[in-house]
């Protein structure tokens, strides 16, 4: 029997994941969008090209612009909207949720007027179901052609797990497990800034040696702020953990890392980029700084770094004074 999976969201990473699935699972893949202009392009052409530039989609991929079809007696439902969209789109759910649904959000971030993670939006909210966390390290453009990779699923329902396992068996993604959903959403956060820090180290020192030994630094510092603000020790080597921090923080694929570059070698070029582009990592700094506040026994070491790279980021302080707290 097919199982119906819904995915929220047409963006890079959830047309990718649909379109995997769709191709390469025995699920009945259906994805949902509110744009207009997007479900044309794709119902009609095949294509998204202002996200996955050059990539041809299953030319029998379901879209609909409808939430009331998209979510007729869904096996899992996806959530792949930008993360201050969250809560908007899980008000919609509400609805349709009952105690048996199954919610799984790849979103990444923390929300703007909460601070919240998004499994914490989720539960704010009081919705019904099953809520679960997918991340690791891939990028949609290579996500979609199905190259080997790895992604770790936090969940503490085994018919999720079953779920997902079962929907990626048949391709070249490994799944991994782990019970802690808040330290696998919070990697998921931290490294998008240190993406931005590590963009600008090795543009100062370009050297592979060097590059090698503040990358260790700054993931050690990962850690112990993850384990800081409530995340397990043991998810620090997984693939939503070190390995997404390596691929961020190393490709220039990456927007963050992109960013860093700039503000260390073109400020001005860096704010025209800043003004192009989301840069998640700005964001999430701010975020992050504000939820820390809110716990009284944190090193002060960890604020300090948090601190000094607000201040490298926003210009008021050099790259050194923030590299020579790790």
């Amino acid at each position: 029997m097919k199982m119906n999976i819904t995915i929220l969201g047409t963006g890079a990473f959830g047309l990718a994941l649909g379109n995997l699935l769709h191709d390469k699972s025995k699920g009945k893949i259906t994805l949902w969008t509110t744009f207009e202009e997007e479900y044309l392009e794709i119902t009609s052409n095949n294509t998204y090209d202002k996200v996955l530039t050059g990539i041809k989609l299953a030319s029998d991929l379901k879209v609909t612009l409808s939430l009331t079809e998209a979510l007729k007696k869904p096996d899992l439902i996806i959530v792949a909207i930008p993360c201050n969209y969250v809560r908007e789109v899980l008000i919609k759910l509400k609805d349709y949720l009952n105690s048996n649904s199954r919610v799984l959000l790849v979103s990444k971030g923390l929300e703007k007027s909460t601070n919240y993670l998004m499994h914490e939006i989720y539960q704010d909210l009081n919705l019904k179901g099953h809520v679960s966390y997918l991340a690791g390290p891939t990028f949609a453009k290579e996500l979609i052609v199905n190259s080997r990779c790895g992604l770790t699923l936090a969940t503490k329902d085994e018919m999720t797990k079953n779920i997902v396992l079962n929907l990626f068996k048949d391709t070249n993604v490994e799944i991994e497990i782990t019970e802690d959903i808040i330290g696998l959403e919070l990697y998921g956060v931290i490294k998008n800034i240190l993406a931005i820090l590590m963009g600008s180290i090795n543009s100062k020192y370009q050297k592979d040696s060097t590059n090698a030994y503040y990358l260790t630094k700054i993931y050690n510092y990962a850690v112990l702020l993850v384990n800081s603000l409530g995340g397990s020790k043991k998810t620090a080597t997984c693939y939503g953990a070190l390995g997404d921090i390596l691929l961020t923080c190393n490709s220039k694929n990456s927007r963050n890392y992109t960013y860093g570059t700039l503000l260390y070698l073109n400020k001005e070029e860096a704010k025209e980029y800043l003004d192009h582009f989301t840069v998640e990592g700005v964001v999430a700094l701010k975020a992050l700084q504000e939820r820390i506040t809110k716990i009284n026994d944190i090193c002060p070491n960890i604020i300090a770094v948090l601190k000094n790279m607000t201040n490298y980021f926003n210009g008021r302080d050099s790259l050194d004074k923030v590299i020579e707290l790790f």
